[in-house]
């Protein structure tokens, strides 16, 4: 983890000052992350995650965060694929759509909706939008990992469905 901010810092022409603001630290803390003596806080990968625009920084800080189970990416944009980072990318597109549903109506009629209204609407689609992209990502994570065929799925699900009366 020590070379991961001296690497950083190199690649961005920063100095320990600026880095350490960055990740919510005193100079000294970063000082002794690079020499070994202490190690990087969930605090500082968090705020590295959310402040830096350095894809490798980025990535190198998953890995670590994840004890090397993310994987690599093909280009400088940082996506990590592993099933463990869906868990987290979709707790948080269910807590960004359930913000915006509970600021939205459904209870109106749609021809009476106002211009807000229908625009308040639409981010509610795109936020729900989001949770499926999230979900529909992990559930073919899942079934590529563990070797479940979409025909199991859709079979037990059909028949959970059928004793529930609803097809």
């Amino acid at each position: 983890m020590s070379t991961i901010i001296a690497k950083y810092r190199q690649r961005n022409n920063l100095t320990q000052q600026q880095v350490a603001n960055q990740l919510h630290v005193d100079k000294s803390y970063i000082s002794r992350v690079e020499s070994g003596q202490k190690p990087m806080t969930q605090t500082m990968c968090s705020a590295a995650l959310s402040n830096a625009s350095d894809a490798n920084l980025l990535n190198d800080v998953a890995y670590e965060m994840t004890g090397g189970h993310t994987l690599p990416t093909p280009s400088d944009r940082v996506y990590d694929g592993h099933r463990m980072s869906y868990v987290f990318r979709i707790q948080k597109e269910i807590d960004e759509f359930m913000e915006v549903l509970h600021r939205n109506r459904l209870d109106k009629q749609p021809e009476h909706l106002t211009q807000d209204e229908k625009e308040g609407l639409h981010h509610m689609i795109s936020e729900l939008q989001d949770v499926l992209f999230e979900g529909t990502g992990f559930v073919n994570r899942l079934m590529q990992d563990y070797q479940i065929k979409p025909q199991q799925l859709n079979q037990n699900r059909d028949a959970k469905l059928r004793m529930e009366r609803r097809i």
